[in-house]
Protein backbone atom coordinates (compact mmCIF):
# COMPACT_ATOMS: atom_id res chain seq x y z
CA UNK A 1 0.00 0.00 0.00
CA UNK A 2 2.85 2.40 0.58
CA UNK A 3 3.77 2.26 -3.12
CA UNK A 4 -0.09 3.77 -3.72
CA UNK A 5 1.01 6.59 -1.51
CA UNK A 6 1.84 8.87 -4.14
CA UNK A 7 2.79 12.08 -2.08
CA UNK A 8 4.38 9.84 0.69
CA UNK A 9 2.40 11.01 3.60
CA UNK A 10 1.05 8.23 5.41
CA UNK A 11 -2.84 8.88 4.18
CA UNK A 12 -4.77 7.82 1.11
CA UNK A 13 -6.50 9.80 -0.91
CA UNK A 14 -9.83 8.58 -3.03
CA UNK A 15 -7.65 9.14 -6.00
CA UNK A 16 -4.56 7.26 -4.60
CA UNK A 17 -7.19 4.43 -3.08
CA UNK A 18 -8.41 3.59 -6.60
CA UNK A 19 -5.05 3.34 -8.05
CA UNK A 20 -4.20 1.03 -5.62
CA UNK A 21 -7.12 -1.05 -5.89
CA UNK A 22 -6.60 -0.71 -9.96
CA UNK A 23 -3.25 -2.59 -9.17
CA UNK A 24 -4.59 -5.20 -7.23
CA UNK A 25 -6.84 -6.03 -9.11
CA UNK A 26 -10.13 -5.31 -7.44
CA UNK A 27 -12.72 -4.14 -9.36
CA UNK A 28 -15.20 -1.68 -8.06
CA UNK A 29 -17.86 0.76 -9.24
CA UNK A 30 -16.47 4.54 -8.54
CA UNK A 31 -19.85 5.73 -6.53
CA UNK A 32 -19.89 2.35 -4.40
CA UNK A 33 -16.18 3.06 -4.00
CA UNK A 34 -16.59 6.83 -2.89
CA UNK A 35 -19.56 5.72 -1.19
CA UNK A 36 -17.00 3.57 0.94
CA UNK A 37 -14.44 6.25 1.54
CA UNK A 38 -17.22 8.67 3.02
CA UNK A 39 -17.95 5.63 5.25
CA UNK A 40 -14.29 5.04 6.76
CA UNK A 41 -12.85 8.71 6.50
CA UNK A 42 -13.92 9.06 10.58
CA UNK A 43 -12.02 12.14 10.46
CA UNK A 44 -13.50 14.11 7.68
CA UNK A 45 -10.08 14.78 6.67
CA UNK A 46 -10.24 13.32 2.78
CA UNK A 47 -7.68 10.48 3.59
CA UNK A 48 -7.90 7.61 5.09
CA UNK A 49 -4.97 6.53 7.32
CA UNK A 50 -3.84 3.70 9.07
CA UNK A 51 -6.89 1.62 10.80
CA UNK A 52 -9.27 3.87 7.81
CA UNK A 53 -7.17 2.01 5.37
CA UNK A 54 -7.74 -1.17 6.70
CA UNK A 55 -11.48 -1.18 7.31
CA UNK A 56 -11.96 0.14 3.58
CA UNK A 57 -10.58 -2.78 2.62
CA UNK A 58 -12.04 -4.61 4.54
CA UNK A 59 -15.41 -3.67 3.70
CA UNK A 60 -14.36 -3.46 -0.20
CA UNK A 61 -13.22 -7.00 -0.27
CA UNK A 62 -15.90 -9.34 2.90
CA UNK A 63 -17.61 -11.69 1.31
CA UNK A 64 -19.64 -14.44 3.51
CA UNK A 65 -19.06 -17.24 1.38
CA UNK A 66 -15.51 -16.45 1.05
CA UNK A 67 -14.98 -16.37 5.33
CA UNK A 68 -16.95 -19.54 5.69
CA UNK A 69 -14.78 -21.58 3.27
CA UNK A 70 -11.76 -19.88 4.71
CA UNK A 71 -12.48 -20.69 7.79
CA UNK A 72 -13.54 -24.48 7.35
CA UNK A 73 -9.65 -25.32 6.04
CA UNK A 74 -7.84 -22.34 8.02
CA UNK A 75 -6.81 -24.94 10.32
CA UNK A 76 -2.92 -23.61 11.11
CA UNK A 77 -2.82 -20.92 13.43
CA UNK A 78 -5.70 -19.43 11.85
CA UNK A 79 -4.43 -19.35 8.42
CA UNK A 80 -3.98 -21.93 5.49
CA UNK A 81 -1.06 -24.04 5.74
CA UNK A 82 -0.04 -25.48 2.44
CA UNK A 83 -2.02 -28.87 3.23
CA UNK A 84 -4.88 -26.97 4.50
CA UNK A 85 -4.52 -25.32 0.71
CA UNK A 86 -4.60 -28.78 -0.91
CA UNK A 87 -7.17 -29.76 1.19
CA UNK A 88 -9.55 -26.91 -0.12
CA UNK A 89 -7.96 -27.85 -3.92
CA UNK A 90 -9.10 -31.68 -3.56
CA UNK A 91 -12.30 -31.09 -2.25
CA UNK A 92 -13.82 -28.05 -2.89
CA UNK A 93 -11.83 -26.85 -6.68
CA UNK A 94 -11.92 -30.95 -7.20
CA UNK A 95 -8.38 -30.32 -8.56
CA UNK A 96 -5.74 -33.48 -8.72
CA UNK A 97 -2.65 -31.77 -8.00
CA UNK A 98 0.29 -32.27 -5.59
CA UNK A 99 1.44 -30.31 -2.80
CA UNK A 100 3.87 -28.59 -4.72
CA UNK A 101 1.16 -26.81 -6.37
CA UNK A 102 -0.70 -25.55 -3.11
CA UNK A 103 3.10 -24.22 -2.24
CA UNK A 104 3.30 -22.23 -5.96
CA UNK A 105 -0.50 -20.68 -5.35
CA UNK A 106 0.84 -19.28 -2.19
CA UNK A 107 4.28 -18.05 -2.78
CA UNK A 108 1.89 -16.14 -6.32
CA UNK A 109 -0.99 -15.08 -4.55
CA UNK A 110 0.44 -14.24 -1.15
CA UNK A 111 1.34 -10.97 -0.04
CA UNK A 112 2.44 -11.50 3.26
CA UNK A 113 6.11 -12.09 3.54
CA UNK A 114 5.90 -14.02 6.86
CA UNK A 115 3.02 -15.90 5.82
CA UNK A 116 4.78 -16.75 3.05
CA UNK A 117 7.62 -17.97 4.53
CA UNK A 118 5.86 -20.27 7.04
CA UNK A 119 3.80 -21.90 3.50
CA UNK A 120 0.77 -20.38 5.02
CA UNK A 121 -2.23 -18.34 2.84
CA UNK A 122 -4.20 -15.26 5.18
CA UNK A 123 -7.12 -14.95 3.80
CA UNK A 124 -6.37 -11.73 1.82
CA UNK A 125 -3.91 -14.04 -0.22
CA UNK A 126 -6.66 -16.66 -0.29
CA UNK A 127 -8.93 -13.57 -1.18
CA UNK A 128 -6.85 -12.72 -4.11
CA UNK A 129 -6.41 -16.50 -5.56
CA UNK A 130 -10.14 -16.84 -5.57
CA UNK A 131 -9.96 -13.67 -7.65
CA UNK A 132 -8.00 -14.76 -10.24
CA UNK A 133 -8.80 -17.01 -13.15
CA UNK A 134 -6.94 -20.21 -11.46
CA UNK A 135 -9.45 -19.85 -8.79
CA UNK A 136 -12.25 -19.97 -10.82
CA UNK A 137 -14.54 -22.88 -10.64
CA UNK A 138 -14.95 -22.75 -14.61
CA UNK A 139 -12.85 -25.34 -16.40
CA UNK A 140 -10.86 -23.33 -18.60
CA UNK A 141 -11.36 -25.95 -21.10
CA UNK A 142 -14.65 -24.93 -21.41
CA UNK A 143 -14.37 -21.02 -21.91
CA UNK A 144 -13.74 -21.86 -25.61
CA UNK A 145 -16.18 -20.63 -28.22
CA UNK A 146 -17.14 -23.52 -30.59
CA UNK A 147 -19.85 -21.37 -32.46
CA UNK A 148 -19.41 -18.12 -34.54
CA UNK A 149 -20.62 -15.62 -31.89
CA UNK A 150 -19.91 -12.11 -33.72
CA UNK A 151 -23.48 -12.12 -34.90
CA UNK A 152 -26.17 -9.59 -33.43
CA UNK A 153 -27.88 -11.64 -30.26
CA UNK A 154 -30.90 -11.61 -32.17
CA UNK A 155 -29.59 -13.72 -34.68
CA UNK A 156 -29.60 -16.45 -32.72
CA UNK A 157 -31.75 -19.17 -31.38
CA UNK A 158 -32.20 -19.23 -27.89
CA UNK A 159 -33.77 -23.08 -26.93
CA UNK A 160 -36.55 -21.88 -23.73
CA UNK A 161 -39.74 -23.62 -22.24
CA UNK A 162 -42.92 -21.06 -22.85
CA UNK A 163 -43.11 -21.50 -18.91
CA UNK A 164 -39.82 -20.33 -18.25
CA UNK A 165 -40.89 -16.77 -17.32
CA UNK A 166 -42.83 -18.29 -14.69
CA UNK A 167 -41.92 -18.78 -11.24
CA UNK A 168 -45.21 -20.08 -9.39
CA UNK A 169 -48.37 -21.13 -10.77
CA UNK A 170 -48.79 -21.54 -14.56
CA UNK A 171 -52.22 -20.16 -14.88
CA UNK A 172 -52.34 -17.00 -12.07
CA UNK A 173 -48.51 -16.81 -10.59
CA UNK A 174 -45.97 -14.27 -11.22
CA UNK A 175 -42.99 -14.41 -13.40
CA UNK A 176 -40.00 -13.01 -13.77
CA UNK A 177 -36.73 -12.57 -16.10
CA UNK A 178 -34.68 -14.29 -13.54
CA UNK A 179 -34.80 -18.05 -15.23
CA UNK A 180 -33.37 -16.26 -18.57
CA UNK A 181 -30.41 -14.88 -15.84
Amino acid sequence: MRKADKNEDDKMSLKELKHFLRQINVEVDDTYAEELFRKCDKSNSGALEGPEIKHYYDLLTHREEIDVIYKKYAQTDGHMSSRDLLSFLHTEQRESVALGSAVRLINMYEMDETAKQRECMTKDGFLMYMHQQEGSILNPAHSKVHQDMRQPLNHYYISSSHNTYLTADQLKGPSSTEAYI
